[in-house]
């Protein structure tokens, strides 16, 4: 004789799969202090421009324009922005395992006493995502830029839709997988992290060679061969690729006129800065970006 199987131990239980719940711009006051105690989310945090620290698991990042950071599920955070050019950035945030047939809330908890950290719902592993920086050289860092940007629009302009904020996390995921793979790449020598950072923050100024050098606490000459041994450019032509990928970012990004963007990006010039992105895009700053990112 067959015992008879209890239905409410086969039915199979809910999925939870991966959902975005929140993206935003914020734009920080000179040296503004913020902490976020319990950010229940795996975050991506990328810099539009300006700079500052951003402290979480034990680490402090340094972080400039053309630069993302992912921190881990439900972390602390600490944002300290520079005093002279204070960050604007972007954030997306995902919660890895969110429950199928259970209503979605667009929205993160970050302080104490919010319900939804107590929420049955969402969940992640706090080992699973640890914390790390990359540069938009790694593509996989500058995609899930491009993906939070287009992240923000849907959420200022749309109302949420639980298929494309799914569907969108599980591209930032793929991404997130091959910046991992990226992250066994060797380190690159300080004086030369020092340097790209106070070009990162200073795009807008002219930047002699000296006054990068002297960033990275070394000669002019040593920080030549630095950029020569390790971007296969000079120091000059690094900066000039790293002030087109950042207009070209905020060309898609920001809204801002096209001879503004010039201005931030360190071309006093509108009619050169036009001619040495169209050399290194393919197409006038007018064309760029064109429908891309916005409806």
């Amino acid at each position: 004789m067959h015992a008879l199987s209890d239905p409410s131990t086969t039915e199979p239980r809910p999925r939870a799969e991966a959902v975005v719940v929140g993206a935003n711009w914020y734009r920080f006051r000179p040296g503004e202090y913020l902490l976020n105690p319990h950010v229940m989310s795996v975050s991506f945090v990328w810099v539009v421009r300006g700079g500052g620290v951003i402290t979480a698991g034990g680490k402090s990042f340094r972080m400039g324009p053309n630069q993302t950071l992912r921190l881990p599920w439900h972390h602390r955070v600490e944002y300290q922005a520079d005093a002279q050019h204070p960050f604007r950035i972007g954030t997306l945030h995902i919660v890895p395992q969110h429950a199928s047939g259970v209503a979605i809330e667009p929205r993160v908890a970050h302080l104490a006493g919010d319900p939804l950290l107590l929420s049955d719902a969402r969940a992640g592993d706090p080992n699973e995502f640890e914390p790390s920086m990359a540069s938009f050289a790694s593509g996989p860092a500058r995609r899930i830029a491009d993906l939070g940007t287009f992240a923000v629009e849907r959420f200022t302009d749309a109302p949420f839709n639980e298929e494309s904020a799914r569907a969108l996390a599980q591209l930032v995921l793929v991404e997130n997988s091959q910046w991992e793979d990226r992250e066994a790449n060797p380190a690159l020598p300080a004086a030369l992290e020092a340097m790209m950072a106070y070009a990162r923050a200073n795009l807008g100024a002219t930047l002699s060679v000296n006054e990068v050098a002297q960033a990275g606490d070394c000669s002019a000459t040593t920080a030549q061969r630095l950029f020569n041994v390790h971007t296969g450019v000079s120091l000059r032509v690094w900066i000039r690729q790293l002030r087109l990928r950042e207009a070209a970012h905020l060309l898609r990004s920001s809204g801002l006129r096209i001879n503004e963007i010039a201005d931030m990006v360190g071309f006093n010039d509108p009619l050169y800065f036009s001619r040495a992105f169209r050399a290194e895009h393919g197409v006038p700053p007018s064309q760029y970006g064109h429908g891309e990112l916005r409806p």
